[in-house]
């Protein structure tokens, strides 16, 4: 009985809509795109100023962290809070990060280090 009710919950047009589940919206916390020597962390940064996202840069970690100014009470309801550690891989090196927000998206870039890049050898023959 429990289940069929359920169903007819999610999917009844007439019984409910998306708003009755859920008051705030979680995103993915982050993504990580690794291409050639570069390592680029995305993180939904939308509705805080870039003024108050504190971005602090370690050997083996990133940490985020923003706070939503005072808004009104839609506004607290669906901006959260941001604090977040993200672990970096021992190839990347932390502490030479850059960052950068576009559309609302902080994008953090990180370069391989110089020990983990591929050495090319050159072969003397003769």
């Amino acid at each position: 009985m429990y289940y069929s009710k359920l169903f007819d919950e999610l999917f009844n047009e007439t019984t409910t809509t998306w708003e009755n589940h859920s008051t705030t919206f979680v995103p993915s916390k982050f993504a990580v795109d690794v291409k050639d020597d570069i390592a680029t962390i995305a993180l939904s940064v939308l509705g805080h100023d870039p003024k108050n996202i504190d971005i602090s840069c370690y050997e083996d970690k990133i940490h985020v962290k923003a706070k939503k100014e005072e808004g009104n009470e839609t506004f607290n309801k669906i901006v959260a809070d941001i604090d977040e550690t993200i672990r970096v891989s021992k190839v990347f090196d932390g502490t030479k990060a850059k960052a950068d927000i576009k559309n609302g998206i902080l994008l953090i870039t990180l370069e391989k280090r110089e020990e983990a890049k591929p050495k090319k050898l050159t072969l003397k023959v003769g």
